[in-house]
Formats: C-alpha cells, sequence, structure tokens
C-alpha cells in the first residue's frame, strides 16, 4: 500500500473511512463494543440453528448500515463453506436471509450471487424492495435483473408508481383472447352480428397498481399469474 499510485491510495483511504464513519456516532461505537465476555461466533450460531434480529430507524441504518452489511456478508461466507462440508454440499435446516426494505439500508454486493446460487446451497434469500427501480439504482441494471430472474417466487403489492415497472410486470403475466361482438341494424330493421377476437392485457399496468391493501400477484416460475389474499403474520 505505500508504493501505491497516490490516486490508488486516496481511493483506498475514501473506501475505509466512508466504511468505518458509522463509529463517529457514539451509539454506534457502544453497540458494536463487545465486554470482555461478550463473543459472537458466526460457526457456532450457524449449527445451533439460531435466529438474529437486526432492526434499525431510518436515521440509524444510515450511520451503522456498513457495519450490517460486513456482519451478512461474513454470516453468509461461514454458511458457503458450512455448506460445502454438508452432505449433499447443502445446510440442512436451510438459513434464511429475510432482507426486509435492504434497498434502503445497504446494497449487499453478494446479494445477486446469493439469489442466484444460494438456493442450491441451503440459503433461502428473500429481499423485500420498493421496487425494480430501487434495485437498479442501488446495484445497477445487470446485477437488478438476476436478483429479479433468480426469484423463484416474487409476490408484487400494489401501489406501485413506476409505469415501466408496472408495463414490464404487465407483459410478463401475458395476453388473453377477448371476444368482441359488434351489432348493425340496417334501414329496415335487419341486424347483423359481427364477432372478433382480438388480444388484450391479462392484468394491464393501472390493475396491478390498484392491487387492494392485503391482496398480492403471486409469479412462481411457469405457472400462471395468482391473485391471493395474504395473511397477516400475526395470524401465522
Amino acid at each position: 500500500m505505500i508504493n501505491a499510485d497516490p490516486r490508488t491510495r486516496d481511493s483506498i483511504w475514501m473506501a475505509v473511512s466512508q466504511a468505518l464513519a458509522c463509529l463517529a456516532d457514539p451509539a454506534v461505537l457502544e453497540a458494536v463494543s463487545p465486554d470482555a465476555d461478550d463473543a459472537f461466533d458466526p460457526r457456532d450460531f450457524l449449527v445451533q440453528n439460531g435466529a438474529l434480529y437486526l432492526l434499525a430507524t431510518g436515521a440509524g441504518a444510515g450511520a451503522s448500515w456498513p457495519l450490517v452489511a460486513a456482519f451478512v456478508e461474513d454470516l453468509t461466507e461461514v454458511a458457503r463453506h458450512l455448506a460445502a462440508d454438508s452432505p449433499g454440499a447443502r445446510l440442512d435446516p436451510p438459513l434464511l436471509l429475510a432482507l426486509d426494505e435492504i434497498g434502503n439500508l445497504a446494497p449487499l454486493p453478494s446479494l445477486p450471487v446469493l439469489m442466484a446460487e444460494g438456493g442450491g446451497t441451503g440459503i433461502t434469500t428473500m429481499p423485500v424492495l420498493q421496487s425494480l427501480s430501487q434495485a437498479r439504482s442501488k446495484w445497477g441494471d445487470h446485477a437488478a435483473s438476476t436478483i429479479w430472474d433468480a426469484s423463484i417466487v416474487k409476490v408484487i403489492l400494489g401501489g406501485t408508481s413506476a409505469s415501466k415497472d408496472l408495463q414490464e410486470l404487465s407483459v410478463l403475466i401475458g395476453e388473453r383472447d377477448e371476444r368482441s361482438d359488434t351489432v348493425t341494424i340496417g334501414d329496415y330493421g335487419t341486424r347483423s352480428l359481427q364477432r372478433s377476437i382480438r388480444r388484450a392485457s391479462v392484468m394491464p399496468p393501472e390493475r396491478i397498481r390498484m392491487l387492494p391493501f392485503g391482496t398480492g400477484l403471486v409469479l412462481l416460475r411457469s405457472a400462471a399469474p395468482i391473485v391471493t389474499r395474504l395473511r397477516r403474520w400475526t395470524n401465522r
């Protein structure tokens, strides 16, 4: 690092400074400063089937997201090594990463890879995003497409206002045959019927946007789209 180009040293210094900037907050520093008898071993945590909840407010997440990202990356790396040493190269029971509002917290570098390959090793990743546009802004177009395509089950809720995303969803859902009848009345009261078939969207963009609260559009592999009523987690 001493012999590195000055611009390279500046880039490294800026990256390290940004990663450690959260420690300037006394509350964050205190939270991550363990006592002498405190310890967390990712391997023991995974082997013992532990459960961990990381909660943060909007302001708190902005200060601590580098630490959260580093923690999740370390945990998934240990999980990969455990999976490689397990029968069938899969974790049993699998590891669930429920990443609610991950787009507002931290752009995890490994998320596209986890979505594409994690299922085969027993690492189930469930990112919750406000829109595909949010994923594009965080990970870029190519990585966002990887995250979307690798999602076996896609659950779309109403209220989305990104017209491009809504149009793409409408095209993905497909079209159906719509029959149209036209009746013509002649001068002497004669009637003629003309019947035509045209292709129409199963769910146009505006219908997807107006999905009522508590209702979700589910896309599962090659199955037909499903509009279902969701159960509150408190009722499960």
